[in-house]
């Protein structure tokens, strides 16, 4: 159960972060939002890499 949420956690990650950069070029978002999605999608790819392994 562990591998699949964090799996999930993975791809929400990969698949959020390059929506975020072309709705930033069609809709100009502030700036400030670019950094903090960045560094959010960081923290949830960092959180479902720790769940997949120790799911192991």
């Amino acid at each position: 159960m562990k591998q699949t949420a964090g799996l999930l956690m993975q791809l929400v990650a990969l698949s959020m972060l390059p929506s975020i950069v072309v709705f930033q070029l069609f809709y100009g978002f502030k700036l400030i939002v670019m950094p903090i999605s960045l560094l959010f999608g960081i923290c949830i790819f960092s959180l479902g890499t720790l769940l997949r392994e120790s799911g192991r």
